[in-house]
C-alpha cells in the first residue's frame, strides 16, 4: 500500500512527492489553522475537553497574526506610493545615466513608472531603471555626457 504526501500547494494525493520542508509549521495558514482548531473540537474526548483558555490564547494569535498580515500589506502599498513619489519629483530634472551599451547618457525625466516593484524613469525616449541614474540636475543644466 502507497500513501501519497500531503502537500500545501498541489493537495493530497496528487502524486507530486512533498516539497522538503525545514519550518513545517510554515505551510499552516489561517483556513488550515481553523480546520485543526474545529477537528480538534470535533474529536475530543468529552470526559477531558480541551482547556478553555488554550484555546482562547490560540485565537488571540490568529487574530494577532491576521492584523499583522494586514499592517505588511499596508505598509507595502505605502512604500510603493512613497517611492513613486519620490520619484516623481525628478520629473522635469535632467539626468544621467548609463544605458544598456555601458554610454553614459543625459536627459530630462518626462515620466516616472512603476512596473511592480521597479521604478523607471522615462527620458529622452528612453526607459531608464532609477538603479541606472548617477546623477540629477536641476532642468536647464544638462552637462555634455563625457565621452
Amino acid at each position: 500500500m502507497s500513501i501519497d504526501g500531503i502537500n500545501g500547494v498541489t493537495g493530497a494525493g496528487s502524486g507530486a512527492p512533498a516539497p522538503r520542508v525545514d519550518n513545517p509549521g510554515a505551510l499552516l495558514d489561517r483556513d488550515a489553522f481553523l480546520r485543526l482548531l474545529v477537528a480538534q473540537l470535533k474529536y475530543q474526548d468529552p470526559t477531558n475537553p480541551a482547556d478553555a483558555s488554550q484555546m482562547l490564547a490560540q485565537s488571540a494569535q490568529l487574530t494577532m497574526v491576521d492584523r499583522l498580515n494586514e499592517m505588511a500589506e499596508a505598509f507595502s502599498a505605502s512604500a510603493s506610493v512613497e517611492r513613486l513619489t519620490l520619484a516623481g519629483t525628478l520629473v522635469g530634472k535632467q539626468v544621467a545615466f548609463i544605458a544598456e551599451d555601458g554610454q553614459t547618457l543625459a536627459a530630462t525625466v518626462q515620466a516616472v513608472r512603476l512596473d511592480g516593484d521597479a521604478l523607471t524613469l522615462e527620458a529622452g525616449g528612453w526607459s531608464v531603471p532609477l538603479a541606472a541614474v548617477s546623477a540629477v540636475l536641476p532642468a536647464g543644466e544638462l552637462q555634455p555626457a563625457p565621452a
